[in-house]
């Protein structure tokens, strides 16, 4: 019975690797913009090409290389078992991404090209429907406001109705996006659809005058994560 010895390493074909290579980079940048289109979370999509640039084409040489030997892909499960995370998703969308690069980077680096690149277009027409939600919300949505309050500065308690009858008073079309308290302080995120910058400044003015101290904080188009 003949035997396969587990420390023969299989030369690689460094033609296809680096064929392989370009497909991925290609396809981490069409990944990267259609995230950056798609995507519901406030974040800075800008930092998802980087991210991508690395993760696929770095996936592709790993599975390239430890394909060619059975050491070297026991060896791959004991350095990811070493791995730590610094900091951890907690978005499963953001997950999502990423682990639809991984894959990318897996079907390229075993040389399945046709196969991966079926797959990846097949996932890009279903976030098609994501594309055309997120141009409408864009059209509608154009300001983060941030209201930040130091509940040591208010003489009465503190109540929302006051905050958003403020902002109905003035007629701006919001949606809150985030609320958190604490003892000493209370945070207010909006969505504000496309108002004048005078109108969203007059939101201070307005609650300093229920008695409401306001730090506020208005970007355009945000993409920071809340």
């Amino acid at each position: 019975m003949d035997f396969v010895n587990p420390y023969t390493v299989i030369d690689i074909p460094l033609l296809d690797l680096v064929r392989n290579m370009g497909v991925g980079i290609f396809m981490a940048l069409i990944w990267s913009s259609i995230i950056g289109r798609s995507t519901r979370l406030v974040v800075d999509t800008s930092q998802y090409r980087p991210l991508f640039l690395l993760l696929i084409p770095s996936m592709i040489l790993i599975i390239t290389v430890i394909k060619s030997s059975i050491a070297l892909s026991l060896g791959l499960v004991g350095a990811l078992s070493i791995v730590r995370f610094r900091t951890p998703i907690k978005e499963p969308e953001e997950l999502l991404y990423i682990f639809v690069g991984i894959a990318v980077g897996l079907g390229l680096g075993a040389n399945q090209i046709l196969a991966t690149i079926i797959g990846f277009v097949v996932i890009v027409l279903a976030m098609l429907p994501s594309l055309r939600d997120k141009h409408k919300a864009s059209a509608r949505i154009a300001s983060l406001v941030n209201l930040s309050f130091d509940k040591t500065e208010i003489k009465t308690d503190f109540n929302c109705e006051v905050i958003t009858g403020v902002l109905d008073s003035l007629d701006i079309q919001y949606r809150i996006k985030r609320f958190s308290e604490s003892e000493e302080r209370s945070e207010m995120v909006l969505d504000c659809a496309a108002t004048p910058i005078v109108e969203l400044s007059a939101i201070r003015v307005r609650l300093l005058e229920n008695g409401y101290p306001v730090e506020i904080s208005i970007t355009d188009n945000a993409r920071l994560i809340t």
